[in-house]
């Protein structure tokens, strides 16, 4: 009679080693699927971004024919700074956007029609509208107003100096991601200069016409 034992054993031993190495085999490649997975959302979720463009209100100097429109918007000294800027989200998700300042920043609401995301308006008296808030919500593809009302809050002087604002400090978040950002404006804001908007328009006006 032949022993089989020895041989049911290694047989065992092989059936065992085989599958600890199908299990070894199947976690590494799960490990790498979440890895990836994982780099995939943080790459997703740091690309998401808004932007600013379409339309933009504002009051301030009027420009001369003979200036190019490089400005978003010049203010003098006296004048009441509001302009309204319509920002737009152009990613594949949700962004939410907080206001880093938003007593001189703040959104407008989303509209319950997306054909009248570029629909600026401001209230009677030339003012931001009364309901916007610090933080909006935007879904991929639409678009709200951004307000800013006097960014430069008093410290402006009659003594002739030009305060410029071209950026928006914001903090996203997309996918549960968050991070600190700036909204690039489509031209760059100016208030000051020592007098008020109609005179340095016609002051503007004089040189282009000498």
């Amino acid at each position: 009679m032949v022993d089989m034992g020895g041989v049911e054993g290694a047989g065992a031993s092989g059936r065992r080693g085989s599958r600890r190495t199908a299990w070894i085999v199947g976690a590494a490649v799960v490990v790498v699927a979440l890895v990836a997975g994982i780099g995939v959302w943080q790459y997703a979720a740091r690309s998401a971004r808004i932007v600013a463009d379409g339309v933009t209100l504002s009051g301030g100097m009027a420009f001369p024919d003979c200036l190019p429109r490089m400005a978003l918007a010049v203010y003098g000294t006296r004048d009441d700074v509001v302009v309204g800027q319509t920002v737009r989200n152009p990613s594949r998700w949700p962004v939410t956007v907080t206001s880093s300042d938003p007593e001189v920043y703040r959104f407008g609401a989303l509209s319950d029609e997306p054909g009248d995301d570029t629909a600026v308006s401001a209230a009677p008296d030339g003012a931001a509208p009364a309901d916007t808030s610090g933080q909006v919500v935007l879904p991929p593809g639409r678009a709200v107003t951004l307000w800013i009302v006097d960014p430069q809050r008093g410290s402006v002087q009659d003594s002739g100096v030009w305060y410029s604002f071209d950026e928006v400090p914001v903090t996203l978040r997309t996918l549960g991601v968050e991070r600190e950002s700036s909204l690039q404006l489509p031209g760059t804001l100016y208030v000051g200069g020592g007098t008020d908007g109609d005179r340095l328009g016609a002051a503007l006006q004089e040189a282009c016409d000498a």
